[in-house]
């Protein structure tokens, strides 16, 4: 499972040369395309621009960034499909990610994990050959402690006021511990109010519109009073974010 930021020409373009491929090799299988899009609430996120708070604050975002692992997708006839590779969200707003090829197949729901497994946590990047890990700047890893990936890496600004004002004040969260890893059960897409299953049909592109919805994640976060963690520094704070993780994800249709 690899990660691409594609404009979506070049995923149109992928998919045609993958259905090309498909026919001619009578493959059963289609392409998976997840579409992350991050939101405050219900406003897509732009990195620079103010959203208010629950509080009525003002609060902006220059990074939105998180490891998706661990993926699988279930079958509406019991069995699943499932994906050991890691994709890498990044902050570039919405992102158009193919995730491999999947076999044909009615899925009702999608479920993944949200950070490093503990087995290549602990691997350093340099030694690491697989996917968007390997690749990965200092950035996406702590350089200190022995706590490996930073699963999520969220930075921006707050009102450090509480008058509602422009936000004015730094804020860095960054997660990730084995313990911190987190799993996202999304709920059953062929029933209500949804009422279709995910269809991956031979040589078609099967494609799940995701949300990641940061206001969800932040929810009664006092943020200039806790501006800052490294997961270790300040282990109760990451905690509390972490275990905000599963409920931030939801379907965009």
């Amino acid at each position: 499972m690899k990660n691409f930021s594609k404009p979506a020409v070049l995923i149109f373009a992928f998919a045609l040369l993958f259905a090309a491929g498909c026919k001619k090799n009578n493959t059963n299988s289609a392409l998976l395309v997840l579409n992350i899009y991050p939101y405050f609430g219900s406003d897509s996120i732009v990195p620079g621009k103010n959203y208010a708070t629950a509080s009525g604050d003002s609060i902006s975002f220059n990074r939105t960034s998180f490891y998706i692992s661990n993926l699988q997708l279930n079958n509406t006839n019991g069995t699943s499909y499932a994906d050991s590779g890691y994709i890498l969200v990044t902050s570039s707003g919405y992102q158009n990610i193919v995730a491999g090829s999947v076999p044909t197949g009615s899925y009702k729901s999608i479920s993944f994990s949200v950070g490093i497994s503990a087995a290549v946590n602990h691997i350093d990047p340099g030694n690491y050959t697989g996917g968007p890990l390997a690749a990965q700047t200092p950035s996406m890893h702590f350089s200190t402690d022995n706590l490996g990936y930073i699963f999520m890496a969220i930075e921006g600004f707050a009102d450090s006021t509480n008058n509602h004002l422009s936000p004015n004040k730094a804020f860095s969260y960054h997660i990730g511990a084995d313990s911190l890893l987190e799993t996202v059960n999304l709920p059953d897409h062929s029933v209500a109010p949804y009422n279709a299953a995910f269809s991956a049909n031979g040589s078609q592109v099967m494609t799940i519109n995701i949300i990641a919805d940061f206001s969800q994640l932040l929810k009664n976060v006092n943020i200039p009073a806790n501006p800052i963690t490294n997961t270790s520094d300040v282990p109760v704070l990451a905690d509390t974010l972490a275990a905000h993780i599963p409920g931030m994800f939801r379907y965009l249709n």
